[in-house]
């Protein structure tokens, strides 16, 4: 993985495909990005367990 890396996952709201930067030369990440589609707000958690395989999960903030 490259110090900045892109990766594509669905919205945990309309399932649609939105585009994530992430930064691999920070450590483990948890923030809230809106969806480019819907613009509701997604819990994101990047964990960089290995390298070239950056665990990712979106999560709806109102679970």
């Amino acid at each position: 993985m490259t110090m900045q890396d892109f990766e594509t996952l669905d919205c945990p709201y309309c399932g649609e495909p939105v585009t994530l930067a992430l930064d691999a030369s920070a450590d483990d990440q948890s923030y809230v990005e809106d969806c480019q589609v819907c613009c509701r707000p997604m819990l994101v958690a990047v964990a960089f367990d290995a390298p070239d395989s950056p665990r990712i999960t979106l999560r709806r903030e109102d679970e």
